[in-house]
């Protein structure tokens, strides 16, 4: 582990990789918010609205693969090469989906994009923990979220633009273009990061590929149930729950799913917030679109405004010196985000102007800001070096499989519900409303963070 330098993560010591990082993080925002902007249309085009949910959670799924993946093979290699691949399989991916003419080589676009976005997001987490010094990962995970800021402002409206004028073909065949140039701006400053002295060359149990794999099917037959009814939505459900329910501990830490405290309840925190603002985003713009009639690139503005607000909340938590501990910052933004949630749910009611569901984002923007840097810096923190690619891992899978389970589930509500385009207020009510739902319960799993006094750590051995 770097000492602390005083320069801070602009000084000669750590610029390099300073940018190799807020680059990567410029394109993987200005990607998923270009890509969010237009996914309605996408689907419509290639009559795939009752495959809405795919679109987003299958990505989701694939990214639980490349996530555990990559985590091993940071540990092992370091965490440069498990990018370069991530970035790889990204562009890929995109060149897919922008090439597609039909719903089902655009889904296995969006899928390689996934298997790609995983490893790239763990990649990155190892990096900020490996390269850094404890001091510096609050400024990193502040930077890392201005990274946000041009592109929230900017993707939107010219996804919008290119999608209407031209085509949103071009849109994704702009991000695979836009991930080939980074990938050679990486490749020489990541390069020079290697694996930890005292990691040993074993891969650690929760990062062995056949769990994840098996995880993965179960959430990909859940998110296939949603879209499917009678006996397909049976089978599909059933197996991949007995997949979920047999594979899925040793992919977490011990604890997590009864919210231990310390490290369980953070990773599992992370993934509950995650997955509801993962599903409260995804929905933004079809109901802004389909229920109250707004341009593609009017509906990405709300998007831009919590991105701005998330920015606003991680430059707050980010200070060198806080005045209260980082565990009630991150319950204060477990609150904010309960709220924005609320607030997202009352303007689906056709008596609330359409604007109230953009403030509820930006709300709940907010309080993620303030929430998710600040349990990945806890994360990092409470983590030996020789299990920080794990532990970064946990989160990501964490956060991959909750989103890709609540979005699964909102979209098997969406479809009971859908009636047609622009008499569907009762389904976005029925995803907003479980998301809300959600949201109050990361608020219990927020006050049980607090690392254990060590003689109560043997009282967390299983989950």
């Amino acid at each position: 582990m770097s000492a602390p330098h005083p320069g801070g993560v602009l000084s000669r010591q750590y610029r390099a990789r300073t940018l190799a990082v807020s680059s990567t993080f410029v394109l993987v925002a200005f990607a998923g918010l270009a890509m969010s902007t237009v996914m309605p249309i996408a689907v419509q085009d290639l009559d795939g609205l009752g495959l809405y949910s795919l679109a987003f959670g299958g990505f989701l799924t694939t990214g639980i693969i490349g996530t555990v993946l990559a985590g091993g093979w940071s540990d092992r290699r370091g965490p440069a090469p498990a990018l370069c691949a991530g970035l790889l399989l990204f562009c890929g991916g995109a060149l897919l989906c922008g090439l597609a003419d039909a719903i089902v080589p655009f889904l296995l676009g969006r899928y390689v994009q996934g298997l790609g976005g995983g490893a790239v997001t763990v990649a990155l987490y190892v990096v900020v923990g490996r390269a850094y010094p404890a001091a510096l990962r609050p400024r990193m995970f502040s930077l890392i979220t201005a990274c946000w800021i041009v592109p929230s402002m900017v993707g939107p409206p010219v996804a919008g633009a290119v999608a209407e004028r031209f085509s949103w073909h071009w849109v994704f065949l702009g991000i695979a273009a836009l991930g080939l140039f980074a990938l050679l701006l990486l490749a020489g400053p990541l390069g020079r990061l290697r694996p930890v002295a005292d990691e040993g060359a074993d891969e650690p149990a929760g990062l062995r590929p056949l769990p994840a794999l098996a995880v993965a099917l179960g959430a990909g037959l859940l998110q296939y149930a949603g879209s499917q009814t009678g006996l397909a939505r049976l089978v599909a459900s059933a197996a991949g729950l007995a997949l979920l329910v047999v594979w899925l501990r040793p992919l977490l830490p011990a604890g997590t799913l009864r919210s231990a405290p310390g490290i369980p309840s953070l990773v599992l925190l992370r993934g509950v917030s995650a997955g509801v603002y993962f599903t409260i985003e995804t929905y933004i713009p079809l109901m802004l679109v389909n229920e109250r009639q707004w341009s593609p690139g009017t509906a990405g503005l709300s998007l831009a405004g919590a991105a701005l607000t998330w920015f606003a909340a991680s430059w707050l938590q980010g200070r060198p010196r806080l005045p209260w501990p980082r565990e009630r910052v991150v319950l204060a933004g477990a609150l904010i985000h309960v709220a924005g949630a609320a607030i997202t749910l009352s303007g689906a009611l056709r008596a609330m102007p359409a604007v109230t569901v953009a403030v509820g984002l930006v709300v709940a923007g907010f309080g993620m800001g303030l929430l998710l840097p600040g349990v990945g810096v806890l994360t990092l923190e409470h983590s030996p070096t020789a299990r920080q690619g794990r532990n970064s891992a946990s989160l990501q899978l964490s956060d991959s499989l909750s989103s890709v389970l609540l979005v699964g589930l909102c979209g098997a509500l969406f479809n009971a519900a859908h009636i047609a385009a622009g008499r569907d207020t009762a389904a976005f009510a029925a995803v907003f409303g479980t998301a809300l739902a959600l949201a109050a319960a990361a608020v219990l799993i927020a006050r049980r963070i607090a690392v254990p006094h060590p003689e109560k750590k043997r009282n967390h051995a299983t989950v």
